[in-house]
């Protein structure tokens, strides 16, 4: 049997509201009062009912063990039902309940009739076609007439927007306590993918999603690792890696560092769907920046739906909150690792230092160069060095920004270069010598080249390749469009210093052209990781 908040009238029959008897405990009127002299108390019906209908509150009243059930007029616009529907049964009010409702309450008004308890209840109304239902809220007690027979009457209201006010409220301290304990979990745990996958389990949980997935970024700074994640396919994880520029949300996210909001990936222009969310079916998602050890950031925090899904400010700041606590995560775990690898890289990397300033100062003091010069040549190539050393070794000799290498390197002439290149990571010790490589270029473009004009510029650019089974290749190119290379000699310092750490020590390749000017190119193969 359904409940009494909500019955939707059916025949357009209108029977005027039965008036109810007054419980005895409280009298429309103080005992004896006629109620003809005015005291301050409601009694006209007009007006109860007047003032029932602006507050939006009807009155109902069921006479028990009968189908027979009286309610107001307005309690038809409080359900949401047409005009003219109720056709004072029980049935009725039966129909109109949501299904998922109908047992709880009907369980409340079996208690109130057996035990006298009040009767409260919220429910819902029969979903419409489009889904849409209102929460009502009824309330009352059992009454007994002159007559013996009994009643159960009372109010109902439309509580729709106090309900989704309360589930917002609770959605948000869900969302908040979900923080709360995963703050505490990764500041406890110091293997970062152990704090990688409870972040992207307690994004999906929270939001209610099939699919959550945090997207490293590779040292190439091209394509974006599926480093942690749920929901995907097996084998997904840990392998397929997605465009990191306009071919995929995520790469997107990265290039404008904002948050990323997708409604319905079928009418998103402004990047284009990955094969990745193609072949799982994501309809839409959400995607976050997380921030890195420096300016590079770690990856893109992303959550996505296989089916149209809006997200609102709170959800946006939910996924941020746990993007900025993996973000710290991996700012702590690499701060350990550094601390770890710096004992054994001290010992290593000064050897190899020494050996690099004996190989240096053995090529500038040749049998022929002037005293003054080469001294002169010799503390600026150890200060390129020192340089150099100085920011990886800032970084805790682990990889390094080639971007901030040569910004470094080159700062004297940073306002007559046009560098261009990803945001890519190389081995410190590959640093260190292109470090010196880069030198090199600039202080010979100085002499005979673009860089020793007053106006002149020169250029550099680098960049990743896949090169096949070899695995990838670094790639720079020096342009000086008057020159810049060495003296048409091919045994000058430069050209020996090129030759024993681009060719000897990494098995790289050289390039040098002089057509319209200088042009250096490199390619050395890129350590494989691990």
């Amino acid at each position: 049997m359904p409940t009494l908040s909500g019955i939707s009238d059916r025949s357009g029959k209108k029977r005027p509201p039965a008036a109810a008897p007054a419980p005895s405990r409280a009298p429309l009127h103080p005992p004896g009062d006629s109620g003809g002299a005015h005291t301050g108390f409601l009694a006209d019906p007009a007006a109860l009912l007047e003032g029932l209908g602006a507050g939006a509150v009807g009155v109902w009243r069921w006479q028990v063990d009968s189908d027979r059930l009286d309610w107001t007029r307005n309690l038809e616009a409080v359900h949401d039902l047409p005009a003219g529907s109720f056709d004072g049964t029980l049935a009725s009010f039966q129909r109109d309940i949501h299904p998922g409702d109908a047992a709880r309450v009907w369980a409340r008004i079996s208690r109130s009739l057996e035990n006298g308890d009040a009767y409260r209840v919220v429910y819902r109304t029969r979903p419409k076609p489009d889904g849409s239902f209102v929460w009502v809220e009824a309330s009352g007690g059992l009454v007994q007439g002159p007559d013996g027979r009994r009643f159960l009457t009372g109010v109902c209201m439309d509580v729709s927007a106090r309900v989704r006010a309360e589930a917002e409220l609770q959605r948000r301290l869900r969302q908040q306590q979900a923080v709360e304990r995963f703050g505490s979990f990764a500041f406890g745990e110091p293997q970062l993918q152990v704090i990688l996958d409870r972040a992207v389990e307690t994004a999906a949980d929270v939001l209610g999603l099939p699919l959550a997935a945090i997207y490293e970024i590779g040292a190439s700074a091209d394509r974006l690792r599926l480093r942690a994640g749920t929901g995907w396919a097996e084998g997904e994880v840990g392998e397929t890696t997605v465009n990191a520029g306009p071919n995929s949300q995520a790469g997107y996210t990265l290039m404008h560092d904002r948050p990323v909001v997708v409604a319905d990936l079928d009418r998103e222009s402004r990047f284009t769907r990955s094969v990745l969310l193609d072949r799982h079916g994501v309809r839409a998602g959400m995607t976050v920046v997380i921030p890195g050890t420096d300016r590079r950031p770690f990856g893109v925090f992303g959550v996505h739906a296989r089916e149209p899904r809006d997200f609102d400010q709170a959800d946006i700041d939910f996924l941020l909150a746990l993007a900025n606590i993996v973000a710290n995560s991996v700012r702590h775990v690499a701060a350990a690792e550094h601390r770890h690898l710096l004992v054994r890289e001290m010992a290593h990397r000064a050897g190899n230092m020494l050996q690099l300033v004996v190989t240096i100062a053995n090529q500038t003091f040749t049998g022929t160069a002037e005293p003054r010069l080469a001294r002169a040549a010799f503390g600026e190539r150890l200060a390129s060095l020192s340089r150099a050393n100085y920011l990886v070794a800032r970084g805790g000799w682990t990889s390094t920004r080639f971007a901030d290498l040569a910004g470094e390197v080159l700062k004297p002439f940073v306002d007559r270069l046009d560098i261009s290149g990803l945001d890519i990571l190389l081995p410190p010790e590959l640093c260190f010598d292109m470090g010196l490589v880069l030198h090199e270029l600039a202080t010979n473009s100085v002499k005979y080249g673009s860089l020793g004009e007053p106006r002149g510029r020169a250029s550099l650019a680098w960049e990743i390749r896949d090169g096949g089974p070899a695995g990838e290749v670094f790639h720079i190119a020096w342009l000086d469009p008057r020159g810049g290379g060495e003296a048409r000699s091919a045994k000058g310092f430069g050209s020996r210093l090129f030759t024993a750490l681009v060719e000897r020590k990494w098995n790289g390749t050289i390039e040098v052209s002089r057509d319209g000017g200088y042009r250096f190119a490199c390619a050395i193969p890129l350590p494989r990781e691990g």
